[in-house]
């Protein structure tokens, strides 16, 4: 009971003397009155601030676990016997914090002990024990209860599927910064937000430099940037279209550029993603094939040339494999 109540209910339950009474006589009454009915109204205080407590207790979404400063586990709510798979009795039995928390020892539970001396909470990451041995990833957080003695209460979230997102999300993280390709994520006006090793590379421009730039200003060919940004805003397909365009550090390029946008659940567009595949070389080479085959076909000469020599070609080939095949024939009538 804090000190506040005590008075209140000292004050309260206070009954002025009879006149005939000695100082010494009311001092003593004051003290036997303010005894027993505090005494009475603590053991009721007390019960219906139990039944509050386990009612509280009860009703909280996570696991609750309180234990003693030192990790003693001293009572429990039905979430923490769900989530753990031990009864009520085997838990507060003798269990601590440390044979539920996987990695907690004294030291752990001396720091936390510690911290919630000057902060009002401490949060933990960390993997939880079930029973049968199973580990699941939970968020703890414990604060330090004003009570009698001195009590620390574990707030116990599963947060797996959480905690999967982000393994997936660290994992699509590490494949964008290590693909090939371009990648650059925009808000829907077109500022960059994102953009990863190989477009910055691409572009010939540090990653840092390039967030918050307009994407029109890194691709410059509004011809075909613009179209591409209005149509993925209009649509949830995916855009592709190609072509030459300038790079900031003067790089003439000849790209691939596929754009789609991020749709939140309300609908509302989050960004647009940028995929970028250079291509130069490849068209480079295209062209200078179809500047090859142009040439050789506006030279009738050296295209009869061409064709004399493949026929002769053709009919040498077909030579050798008449005499194989005839070859094989004699082998075969000689085996029966």
């Amino acid at each position: 009971m804090n000190e506040k109540f005590s008075e209140t209910v000292r004050i309260d339950l206070m009954q002025p003397p009879d006149a005939g009474d000695t100082v010494s006589a009311r001092n003593e009454l004051l003290r036997k009155a303010n005894f027993s009915t505090r005494q009475r109204q603590s053991a009721k205080a007390s019960a219906q601030v139990h039944s509050r407590y386990e009612a509280l207790l009860e009703s909280v979404y996570d696991a609750a676990v309180i234990a003693s400063p030192v990790g003693k586990i001293i009572e429990v709510n039905g979430r923490a016997i769900e989530f753990l798979g031990y009864d009520r009795e085997t838990l507060c039995g003798g269990m601590a914090m440390t044979d539920v928390i996987d990695g907690a020892d004294e030291q752990v539970m001396r720091s936390i002990s510690d911290t919630l001396l000057t902060e009002r909470f401490a949060l933990l990451q960390a993997f939880c024990k079930r029973q049968d041995g199973s580990l699941f990833p939970a968020e703890i957080a414990v604060n330090r209860l004003s009570m009698d003695n001195v009590r620390l209460c574990f707030f116990i979230r599963d947060v797996t599927i959480r905690y999967e997102t982000e393994q997936q999300l660290r994992a699509e993280h590490v494949a964008i910064q290590i693909c090939a390709s371009g990648i650059a994520i925009c808000s829907s006006e077109g500022k960059l937000d994102y953009v990863n090793p190989a477009f910055a590379s691409l572009v010939g421009t540090e990653e840092d430099q390039l967030l918050g730039r307009d994407i029109l200003e890194v691709l410059p060919s509004r011809d075909h940037v613009v179209p591409l940004l209005e149509s993925a805003r209009e649509s949830d397909q995916t855009w592709v279209s190609e072509f030459w365009t300038d790079t900031p550090t003067g790089r003439h390029l000849y790209l691939q550029v596929a754009a789609s946008t991020i749709w939140g659940a309300d609908g509302d567009a989050r960004g647009i993603v940028f995929s970028l595949a250079d291509l130069t070389q490849h068209q480079r080479e295209g062209s200078e094939v179809e500047q090859q085959v142009d040439a050789l076909l506006t030279s009738e000469d050296v295209r009869a040339d061409t064709l004399v020599m493949l026929q002769e070609q053709l009919q040498g080939q077909i030579k050798k494999l008449e005499e194989t095949l005839h070859k094989v024939e004699e082998k075969l009538q000689e085996a029966t």
